[in-house]
């Protein structure tokens, strides 16, 4: 029986992991594919994509799904093997914060699927940056160094001396092979068919949850907007947030804060209300973020 081929979306907070699917559920070359996530409201699918929706399934134009896995990886995985036609490709978007060695490793023990690869995306505005952060260096390399594809996303961000910095302190100090540039993490999917797969002994690092703290917020009735948007953009520790919360008229909307830009789009959709914030341990203070949505 023939393997399905599994690839890994890995990546920072912000680096543009959804964008990237977002392209690729738009132009698919011609596959079907199904995207695993965590939870729904962690993946904002573009709505003209959007056919139909189940309790845990998206049904995307083309033939493509897109499912949440909550805790239960492998379980997903087996309910995506019964599926007629079986998908092309799986991908897994994975959280901004975790590393790919679990997912590899869970992926290696199903015999009904192979690892075709792990792709990074990098933030070229930040970078840098943050592989000089003693909070997240750790992290970022880890995710960098256990990929088999890296695309440099946001090179407009850039000058080209910068991006040749960035390519040559990850290859040389980070052993990436592999790399691609982009803008708007627009990746052609062919690039991804030549994966030829990765081996699950990635490194060991530190677990995110020594760095990170979260929580989630559930704001409801709120007269502006944009002014929460604002406080929590500007609350101290926020490394990323992301979710969806309602106005006083009832609208839902969709917030991204990442990189220290803040997004805000109304949006038709009802994903559950629930803002997921991500800060620094020791700077972010989850009390003072949760009080936000009580002004």
């Amino acid at each position: 029986m023939k393997e399905t081929p599994v690839i890994l979306v890995s990546g920072y907070l912000g680096a543009g992991k959804t964008t990237l699917i977002n392209n690729l559920l738009r132009e698919p070359n011609g596959k079907r594919l199904a995207i695993l996530v965590n939870e729904f409201g962690e993946l904002a699918i573009d709505e003209d994509l959007i056919e139909a929706k189940d309790d845990n399934l998206i049904s995307i134009s083309g033939g493509c799904i897109c499912c949440s896995f909550g805790d239960d990886l492998s379980g997903a995985l087996s309910d995506l093997a019964k599926f007629l036609p079986a998908p092309d490709y799986i991908l897994i978007e994975s959280s901004g914060v975790a590393l790919p060695n679990q997912i590899v490793a869970n992926v290696g023990l199903l015999n009904k699927f192979f690892m075709a690869g792990v792709v990074c995306i990098v933030d070229c505005s930040n970078v840098l940056q943050k592989l000089r952060d003693g909070y997240v260096s750790d992290l970022i390399a880890s995710q960098i160094e256990n990929s088999n594809l890296i695309i440099l996303n946001k090179t407009d961000a850039c000058s080209a001396q910068k991006l040749e910095l960035i390519k040559e302190q990850i290859s040389v100090d980070l052993n990436a092979n592999l790399i691609a540039s982009t803008t708007f993490s627009n990746i052609s999917f062919e690039i991804l068919e030549e994966l030829q797969g990765i081996s699950a002994a990635c490194s060991d690092t530190d677990h995110a949850d020594d760095v990170f703290d979260s929580v989630v917020i559930y704001p409801s009735n709120i007269d502006d907007p944009v002014n929460l948007g604002n406080l929590l953009l500007n609350a101290t520790g926020i490394e990323r947030a992301k979710g969806y919360f309602e106005d006083i008229a009832n609208n839902r909307w969709l917030i991204q804060i990442s990189s220290g830009a803040l997004q805000l789009k109304q949006v038709q959709d009802h994903f559950p209300i629930g803002i997921v914030v991500i800060g620094l341990k020791g700077h972010f203070d989850i009390s003072t973020v949760a009080s936000l949505v009580q002004r």
